[in-house]
Order: structure tokens, then C-alpha cells, then sequence
């Protein structure tokens, strides 16, 4: 059976899922220490948490703490570059695929992924970074499955296929119908300013 692991990037607790041989962690690594210290902490017990993996699924970045982006941005191409070296397989996913995997919605709060966790695989986790991380986990257990191609796909709401064809095709992602100007049927173009 795959070892399939979710990462949730985070300075003050990494989640992490893990589904091994039908075993299921979820939790997060916390440091005490700062600065370079920190980073390589995390990153050594990221090492060992997916070492042998057959996919791990990393979530984007997500710059929306204020002063942490290049900290948070840091943390996450060493654990990146960690994973390139160690021969790890990991496929980015978007932050905004996460959520509309666990809860349908593209925009869903912290609260509602957790929810969505509880109400879509009966798990109660109780901390949001590690509600991301099994989301991730989930959608890398479907890739690893052989993602459009598995059985595990086809047994999956109409949202959560679009999230992995988007991960897997990333230009199936449905474009919006942009508003025509002067009823010509042609999308209207900005020019430049």
C-alpha cells in the first residue's frame, strides 16, 4: 500500500498527515526555536516524516500573514529543495484547492475546512493546520491511486474530480464568462495604461 503524506506549511505548527498502510497521523510539528534554528528543525522532522513517501501533496503559498511571507516563503522552498534531493515525489497544490476539496468552496474559512474534514471522512482534528495537511493527504492519496485514471476518482463528488483535474490538467480549470462590449461576442481587452 502507498505512503501518502499532506504538508501544511507553517512557522508556528507544520501540519502533517500521513496515510501508510492504512494508518492514518495527523498533527503538527511545533519549534520553540527561531530564526535558522527553526527552519532546520522543521525541516529535519519534515525529513523523516516523508522519507519513503510515494506522494506528498504541499499546499501553495499563502502570504496573508503580515511580516511572515518571506519567513513562511523560506520555509517552504527548503522543505521543497529537502524533498528534491531526497528523491520525494510532491505535487503543489493551491491553496484555494484545498479548501473547495474539503468543503466545496474555493473560499472556505479555517472553521469550515475543519468542518468539512469531520463531516466528508469523520475526522475530528482540532487544529487547522493539520485539517489542511489530511485535505492534502486526501488529494495525494487519490494521485497516487493514479489520479483521473483510479477507481478512487470516480467514487468522488463533482467538486473534488475538478480539483483533480485541475492539479492534474492544470488548463481544465473552467474560465469565467468575461462581459462583452459592444455586443461583438468577443471577450473585452484591456489595454494598457
Amino acid at each position: 500500500m502507498a505512503k501518502v503524506v499532506g504538508l501544511d506549511a507553517s512557522l508556528t505548527g507544520f501540519g502533517v498527515a500521513v496515510l501508510e498502510d492504512g494508518e492514518l497521523f495527523a498533527n503538527v510539528i511545533e519549534s520553540k526555536k527561531t530564526g535558522v534554528q527553526r527552519l532546520v528543525e522543521i525541516r529535519e522532522e519534515i525529513r523523516q516524516v516523508v522519507r519513503g513517501s510515494d506522494l506528498v501533496c504541499i499546499e501553495d503559498f499563502a502570504f496573508s500573514r503580515a511580516n511572515q511571507a518571506h519567513n513562511l516563503g523560506g520555509l517552504g522552498w527548503i522543505i521543497r529543495v529537502m524533498m528534491t534531493e531526497e528523491n520525494v515525489p510532491f505535487t503543489v497544490v493551491g491553496t484555494g484547492q484545498v479548501k473547495k476539496f474539503a468543503t466545496g468552496k474555493g473560499n472556505a474559512g479555517k472553521p469550515e475546512i475543519m468542518l468539512g474534514v469531520f463531516k466528508r471522512w469523520g475526522e475530528e482534528l482540532t487544529n487547522d493546520n493539520a485539517a489542511d495537511a489530511f485535505v492534502l493527504m486526501k488529494i495525494a492519496e487519490v494521485l497516487a491511486a493514479g489520479g483521473i485514471e483510479s477507481d478512487l476518482f470516480g467514487e468522488l463528488p463533482k467538486f473534488q474530480r475538478e480539483v483533480i483535474q485541475e492539479i492534474t490538467n492544470p488548463g481544465t480549470k473552467k474560465k469565467k464568462k468575461g462581459k462583452t462590449k459592444g455586443g461583438s461576442g468577443k471577450k473585452a481587452s484591456r489595454g494598457a495604461c
